[in-house]
């Protein structure tokens, strides 16, 4: 099931539905599919198109300070701020890409909010990589973090994983009240999910970014960088769609 979360929105993305257009154009011998496929490629590529989609999906998820928070039993964390890289004696070596979440549970702590912080741990089937739960669990202590108060879920390997794999460790602790941080992008995803497997959340977003949009020149010049950001934009919104269809 994993791999077709994985693979099927890549069939409704722009590369997806421009590689479809130039098929049909072979095919069927007909230019006009060439045609739209280059006005889809040129439209996704502007880097304007990328910071409207940007811009919309995290307009519900404004920073806000974690003093604003009210205080709980446990706040969540979740996976997919961390990556790995091999190093020259072999050894794989945890990065973090956007280690935004990481520190906002930990702060979440250090302030009082919350008594205790959960990482979950990220895994699939085709690589063969360590968890982050783990580092992020290690690091929280070193940072000052009570062992005792972090905790780690069972794997798991998109968002609605999290959402039972939480739910089973919360009710295990006997904790109630949960304060959930993921990025202000996936948080309406992610609290739909949680909602949906009888987990009432406090939403805490990071990542948030800007939602104003800013014009110049280069937002209508087309980029690999600001194709990229379109796609995986989309991707969300597919997300949000398949997950609202499903629990609808």
């Amino acid at each position: 099931m994993i791999y077709l979360h994985k693979l099927l929105p890549l069939i409704v993305s722009p590369l997806g539905f421009i590689l479809c257009l130039l098929v049909l154009g072979v095919l069927l011998k007909r230019v006009w599919f060439h045609l739209i496929a280059i006005l889809v490629l040129l439209i996704s590529s502007l880097p304007l198109t990328a910071q409207i989609i940007w811009a919309d999906l995290r307009a519900d998820y404004p920073y806000q300070s974690v003093n604003s928070l009210p205080n709980s039993d446990v706040v969540a964390v979740l996976s997919g701020y961390m990556g790995w890289i091999n190093a020259s004696d072999g050894q794989q070596v945890p990065t973090w890409g956007k280690p935004n979440r990481f520190f906002a549970g930990v702060d979440i702590i250090k302030a009082g909010k919350a008594n205790a912080i959960i990482f979950t741990q990220e895994r699939f089937p085709w690589a063969d990589i360590p968890s982050g739960g783990g580092v992020s669990k290690n690091k929280a202590v070193e940072l000052g973090v009570p062992d005792s108060q972090v905790h780690l879920s069972g794997y798991v390997s998109n968002t609605e994983d999290e959402a039972k794999a939480i739910k089973q460790l919360i009710e295990d602790k006997g904790y109630e009240t949960v304060i959930l941080v993921t990025s202000s992008f996936h948080m309406p995803r992610a609290k739909a999910i949680f909602l949906a497997h009888g987990i009432s959340v406090v939403p805490y977003a990071t990542d948030n970014g800007s939602q104003n949009l800013t014009l110049n020149a280069f937002s209508f010049i087309p980029s690999a960088g600001a194709f990229s950001r379109t796609s995986s934009g989309i991707r969300e919104y597919i997300g949000r769609l398949y997950y609202w269809l499903k629990y609808a």
